[in-house]
């Protein structure tokens, strides 16, 4: 199993070395108060990171409350 999970990460990096390789172009991000030019493959990434993050902190109050109703319904369960 562990050997799968690293054949999967290195293939997961591969991937990702040859996207930035291949897009390696810079574009103009127009901020508020600037323009940047950075490569496509970090804006496409960092937009990628930060849909990830914005999905999983959207989503910890549900998780927490499921964990704390799964945790009370264990507890009734053995009292029975």
């Amino acid at each position: 199993m562990r050997l799968l999970k690293w054949l999967a990460l290195c293939f997961i990096a591969l991937l990702g070395i040859t996207f930035a390789s291949l897009n390696a172009e810079s574009v103009s991000v127009n901020y508020y108060v600037g323009v940047e030019k950075i490569p496509l493959s970090i804006l496409v990434v960092g937009a990628i990171i930060l849909g990830i993050l914005l999905g999983w902190i959207l989503s910890l109050p549900n998780t927490i409350r499921l964990k704390m109703e799964l945790k009370r319904l264990r507890r009734q369960g053995m009292g029975h």
